[in-house]
């Protein structure tokens, strides 16, 4: 399996990786959580985003298996951002689980975790979907003083759309 991880070490507020789509790449971007919130001091978040990570890279697996997908993590000013991207054009969809079924749970627990909500946007190849984690600014900024990585600058906030744009 091919795998890179890319840590913006100048300000440490994004993780990447790029790997191929199969069930081992949700181990590969769980492990890319858990590293990069380790190193923000916001390990008490780390069970729900891996939760959230698990998912949106679960999907992205199943989806696009054997291309390739990329995800990231950010700490941004509204707290944590987990973001995915595929070669899919499909459209992600919260589905009704049929009972006795293991498949059609992922987004809605997504939308459970993800306090500072979710979303996707359409992309020329593939698309994004996102979700945040709320956090509360003073405890981002403690927490990276505390892991002796602290902040230099405001940290960026992203908007990201909550309805997909016109894909072209």
């Amino acid at each position: 399996m091919t795998t890179a991880s890319l840590v913006d070490a100048s300000v440490h507020l994004r993780s990447q990786t790029l790997t191929k789509a199969c069930p081992a790449s949700v181990y590969l971007t769980r492990a890319l959580v858990r590293e990069a919130l380790d190193g923000w001091g916001l390990t008490a978040y780390a069970s729900d985003a891996c939760q959230i990570m698990a998912e949106l890279a679960g999907n992205a697996a199943t989806l696009c298996e054997g291309d390739m997908i990329r995800a990231w993590v950010s700490r941004i000013d509204a707290g944590i951002e987990l973001c995915v991207w595929d070669g899919h054009p499909g459209r992600p969809e919260v589905q009704m689980p049929r009972h006795g079924t293991e498949c059609g749970r992922g987004l809605i627990i997504v939308q459970a975790f993800a306090s500072g909500g979710w979303g996707w946007c359409s992309l020329r190849e593939g698309k994004i979907v996102w979700a945040r984690i709320a956090i509360d600014y003073a405890f981002i900024m403690a927490a990276a003083r505390n892991a002796g990585r602290p902040v230099v600058g405001p940290l960026p906030h992203v908007d990201r759309p909550t309805t997909p744009a016109a894909t072209p």
